[in-house]
């Protein structure tokens, strides 16, 4: 047992003007709690979410140390799956058949979302805490 995180819970939890910021405080508290088992994300997510701090913040340098804290520093809460060369031919895969029948571009499924995919199939999580519906038909979603 175990739950994914993506990206954009990283940002409602930390950015106080994002739209999902009260939902994400009240997941953090419930996942803290040990109630979805260990919690997981990649390097790819850790990745995406530095560079949409930076940017939705303008560069706020208080919103990058309390996220480089929950990753690296003494709030750290989460392991980080590193990628590898048969999760990224996974990932490939994934990401090819899903957007070749893909015909709106609101449906695109990312690369790094195509590759939490193949992580959370690799590790056997079935959940995964994100704030948009892009793992919709793939796993459920928190």
């Amino acid at each position: 047992m175990g739950i994914f995180i993506d990206s954009g819970f990283f940002l409602g939890l930390l950015h106080r003007k994002d739209v999902n910021h009260e939902q994400c405080r009240a997941h953090f508290k419930e996942i803290s709690s040990g109630k979805y088992g260990l919690i997981f994300t990649s390097a790819y997510v850790i990745a995406e979410t530095a560079t949409l701090i930076l940017i939705r913040t303008k560069n706020n340098p208080i919103t990058l140390k309390a996220f480089q804290e929950l990753i690296y520093g003494n709030q750290k809460f989460i392991r980080i799956i590193q990628s590898n060369p048969d999760l990224n031919t996974t990932a490939w895969n994934i990401f090819l058949a899903h957007n070749q029948s893909v015909k709106v571009k609101k449906k695109y499924l990312s690369f790094v979302d195509a590759t939490n995919i193949a992580i959370c199939r690799e590790y056997q999580i079935s959940t995964i805490l994100a704030v948009d519906g892009d793992f919709d038909g793939y796993l459920a979603k928190l």
